[in-house]
């Protein structure tokens, strides 16, 4: 018998901490994005920063993939990083 999830009510959806720990490390990466982005959608940070939650190599990796399915589009120099988010329409 297949139960229904109803995806409308947060409570009956898995714990965050738990999905953290299962999804792979470019849709961590975009999660992370999507909760610490701004009003204009735009996340920006220096690698010293980031350094403190990610390796800079797998995050510069996840950042390729998100932009090759057109997730995201990105700019990076030697202090860090200018990511926007692509609206969804």
């Amino acid at each position: 018998m297949l139960i229904r999830q109803d995806f409308q009510n947060h409570e009956t959806m898995p714990p965050r901490l738990y999905m953290n720990q299962i999804m792979d490390n470019v849709s961590r990466v975009y999660c992370f994005l999507w909760d610490n982005k701004d009003k204009k959608h735009r996340f920006t940070t220096t690698w010293k920063n980031l350094s403190l939650r990610y390796n800079k190599n797998l995050f510069r990796t996840s950042l390729r993939k998100l932009n090759d399915q057109g997730l995201v589009s990105y700019k990076e120099d030697d202090k860090g990083v200018l990511v926007e988010l692509v609206a969804w329409k």
